[in-house]
């Protein structure tokens, strides 16, 4: 069945948008440029299902007893060219049990659904009855597989999800095809076509719903009972599809993990585009300059939490000023590719201390904190998703990112990216975290693409708005990491910190989680720990400890 929900938003934001801006009303289909309306494609829930003999359900049997594992071989057959909430399964593999893996046997099925989206769900024997839902990244376009193989296509690792908590593990690549002509994001959302319509509508939020409802009826038809407990785990793009998903079908998940984003992506696209739009220009730093004051800042910062280690564990503590790198002060590098012109000082300054604020002078996006960031490279995300919120692809190219004016473009870009479905409602996210289910959400310390301050200043406002909504104290809901010295993504890993095992807990166990752990390993290759602390916390160093133990390092208020 549709969800016609969203389509009544679309009709008030197209009728709200039309009184303002009249980039977003061609998009909604009016204006003198007869712009083709955008896609409200939504995907079927999960009760249709065709192809099959219509075996989900209770059977009347122990609803905890799995099958055989000769049944799970014969359904890992015969589930090839059935479909289920729309999507075809177009191959299915059985993977025998590895113990150097730490698997069990197990089912990868592969599905596909018109126009682009594919589907990747694997199936273990030993099943737990959870179901945990991997987000992307970027734009999408690849599946994220719960194998990661070498180049004679052997597996050399499984993912924990399926080792470790023996879930059944769903991901798509977002509803398009990177390096297939003409189907890959972002260009395909403006080829003119239906297709490319419903490819947009995936990326935004589509492509999770359809995942899921067909990820259901695979668990119904290999095992006859539904998943106990629901989790969706993403970083980055990913990030933003765990709070896509909890916002639009609360009721289908239990928990998530929500990283490396900041839940604005009207404000990160106004930060991206804006900055690309000066690539190129006198006022650009260089790759070269840009990572020369992340070095000097880091070597201003590193010792605030006990240890000179060259990570800024207490950001908080650092009050690190740019223009010492302006060519000829005294502290700044005497190569002149590596100091700064004072041309560019500003630049420097408005991404590390500024941010983005509206003619009223309210906050737009946060600055960044101190990173290894490279700005010039912004425009292709940004530039994309101004092109998605205004349907106008020629916000794809340099030349038109560089006529972005904040003050003109930013409410386009906010109603359009609404109205297409790709950015976070803040309500609806905290209505499911004052429902009571749970959302572990957390930031790499030293992001250069994402503002670590803009999703501690949005995490906190949807804290203050569960607030409004009964939820007395929200860190029982919800709690909110980050993890020091880590670039865009360097924590997403499980290996590195176990999300999936923290989450878990809390849901099923009532364990919430207070302090992690980061696992990584130094210059040498010597194993190294490190605590991920709640926010605002910090790990500081007590003098005499192993600086690579976790153990030598306690949480600190700053």
């Amino acid at each position: 069945m549709i969800d016609s929900r969203p389509n009544l938003l679309s009709k008030r934001m197209c009728t709200a948008v039309a009184l303002s801006f009249t980039l977003v009303l061609a998009a909604c289909g009016g204006g003198n440029n007869g712009g083709a309306s955008l896609p409200f494609v939504f995907p079927v829930g999960d009760s249709g299902v065709s192809g099959s003999n219509g075996s989900g359900g209770d059977t009347g049997t122990d609803p905890n007893a799995l099958p055989s594992v000769d049944a799970l071989k014969a359904t890992c057959t015969s589930i090839v060219g059935k479909t289920f909430a729309s999507a075809t399964v177009t191959a299915a593999n059985r993977i025998e049990g590895d113990a150097s893996l730490g698997t069990t046997g197990m089912c990868q099925v592969l599905a596909t659904r018109a126009p682009y989206l594919d589907i990747e769900v694997v199936v273990p024997d030993n099943w737990s009855g959870r179901y945990y839902q991997q987000g992307g990244g970027g734009f999408d376009g690849r599946i994220r597989s719960a194998f990661t193989k070498d180049n004679s296509g052997a597996i050399t690792e499984v993912t924990y999800a399926i080792t470790k908590q023996a879930a059944v593990y769903a991901s798509s690549n977002g509803g398009n095809r990177a390096g297939v002509a003409g189907q890959a994001a972002p260009a395909v959302f403006f080829d003119g076509t239906e297709a490319g319509k419903q490819s947009m509508a995936d990326y935004s939020y589509a492509s999770l719903g359809s995942t899921l409802y067909f990820a259901k009826a695979v668990i119904r038809e290999f095992f006859k009972q539904d998943a106990k407990y629901r989790y969706f785990v993403g970083c980055s793009n990913g990030g933003r599809n765990a709070a896509i998903a909890v916002q639009r079908w609360p009721e289908e998940f239990d928990g998530a993990v929500s990283g490396c984003y900041g839940f604005s992506m009207p404000g990160q696209t106004v930060a991206w585009t804006s900055m690309a739009g000066l690539a190129g220009t006198p006022v650009m730093p260089s790759g070269a300059q840009w990572s020369a004051v992340y070095k000097a800042a880091v070597a201003s910062c590193d010792a605030a939490d006990n240890l000179a280690d060259g990570v800024i564990s207490n950001p908080s503590r650092c009050t690190f000023d740019p223009s010492t790198q302006v060519c000829g002060q005294p502290l700044a590098s005497t190569d002149p590719a590596v100091c700064l012109t004072p041309a560019q000082l500003p630049t420097v300054q408005k991404l590390f201390a500024g941010g983005w604020a509206d003619a009223t002078g309210n906050t737009i996006y946060s600055p960044y904190g101190w990173a290894n960031a490279n700005p010039a490279s912004f425009g292709g995300l940004g530039g994309g998703y101004v092109a998605m919120a205004t349907n106008d692809a020629s916000w794809l190219t340099a030349a038109k990112q560089a006529t972005f004016d904040v003050n003109v473009d930013y409410g386009p870009v906010t109603a359009g990216l609404q109205l297409v479905g790709s950015d976070v409602d803040k309500i609806a996210l905290a209505k499911f975290i004052a429902s009571g289910k749970k959302f572990l959400t957390y930031h790499d310390g030293a992001d250069g693409l994402l503002s670590v301050n803009e999703h501690t200043r949005i995490i906190n406002n949807v804290y203050s708005i569960a607030k409004s909504m009964g939820l007395a104290d929200p860190s029982t809901s919800s709690r909110y990491f980050v993890v020091p010295g880590t670039g865009h993504g360097g924590s997403q890993a499980l290996t590195q910190v176990r999300w999936d095992d923290a989450i878990v807990k809390w849901v099923e166990a009532g364990a919430a989680p207070t302090q992690l752990t980061f696992n990584s390993k130094t210059s040498t290759g010597a194993a190294k720990s490190i605590p991920v602390c709640q926010y605002p916390q910090y790990p500081r160093y007590v003098p005499g400890g192993d600086v690579n133990s976790d153990a030598s390092y306690t949480c600190t208020a700053p």
